[in-house]
């Protein structure tokens, strides 16, 4: 029986070995986002018979990710609907990508419930074009750079010299949203302390923009697979115009090089969100699925 046990520091390596091989270029198959939601999301792991098994959620209503490795898939999964069966619980399985959908399908024909939500897909875009800004639909965001530029501005990786700038931009962005007192806002605040508390061991990138000295905005993320960088966090003060486009340009000049795409992550159906990851001009939207072994009355 698979035992699984919380998601740890010390699994990165372990972790990121397994997500090499299946260079996806979904959120999901992140180290660091599942590593900084972890205590949001009761995240756990277990390795067994050279798979990787992840799961989350609260007692009885468990999502799963797929069975991540390179051997019998079949089987997992059988150890994955065993384990469901002593729990008492159906085997729904996220963040199933294009590929591992068709081999399910192969492997438990007819068995299965498919489905997708748009609210979770990510959203994928050229890196040069972030950095340059090249081309009529990324026109307005060129001009809202161009005139935070002609201010006393400066980039600036992020270190242990000015986290504590960057932490202050954090806190601001709590007091606009309510003090993060609501649910969206609470448990992002939350993921973003993991963060900071492990920017180093995760080995995140990040990178601030200061205006007349004063740190306003700050990102950070990392190599996600074999050509895809993900940003994991954005934030900058309010009332600043060209303040995000500047750092999101920024950022993908100085910290990606050597990486095709960039993965801004879902919007997870906000409308405003939505907006904005559209007004970047995505090259596709990374859409995973959802896999469900209903019981047999279904």
């Amino acid at each position: 029986m698979l035992q699984f046990r919380p998601i740890e520091l010390r699994d990165r390596e372990m972790v990121n070995r397994y997500l090499r091989e299946k260079d996806i270029p979904g959120n999901q198959y992140s180290f660091g986002n599942l590593f900084i939601w972890r205590n949001i999301y009761h995240a756990e792991l277990c390795e067994e018979d050279g798979f990787l098994f992840i799961k989350s959620g609260p007692s009885g209503n468990y999502d799963f990710m797929c069975p991540i490795g390179s051997g019998d898939l079949k089987g997992a999964v059988e150890n994955l609907l065993a384990w469901c069966g002593a729990e008492g619980c159906t085997l729904r399985m996220k963040w199933v990508p294009e590929g591992d959908k068709v081999l399910l399908e192969t492997l438990f024909p007819g068995k299965l419930r498919i489905s997708s939500d748009r609210d979770c897909a990510d959203y994928i875009y050229e890196r040069e074009r972030l950095r340059t800004l090249a081309g009529r639909k990324l026109q307005s965001k060129r001009n809202f750079v161009n005139r935070i530029k002609k201010q006393n501005w400066s980039y600036e990786p992020i270190t242990l010299e000015n986290m504590a700038e960057c932490q202050q931009v954090q806190q601001a962005w709590c007091r606009e949203n309510n003090h993060c007192t609501e649910d969206g806002p609470r448990k992002e605040s939350c993921a973003v302390q993991q963060a900071f508390r492990h920017f180093a061991d995760l080995g995140f990138r990040g990178g601030c923009i200061r205006l007349d000295g004063q740190v306003v905005a700050y990102t950070m993320g990392e190599p996600l697979n074999s050509n895809t960088f993900i940003v994991h966090i954005e934030k900058a003060l309010s009332g600043i115009p060209g303040a995000y486009p500047l750092i999101n340009q920024q950022f993908a000049e100085h910290a990606m090089d050597g990486f095709t795409y960039v993965n801004r992550e879902d919007d997870a159906g906000d409308e405003g969100l939505r907006k904005a990851k559209l007004s970047y001009d995505p090259v596709r939207l990374f859409q995973d699925y959802v896999v469900e072994f209903p019981p047999a009355e279904d």
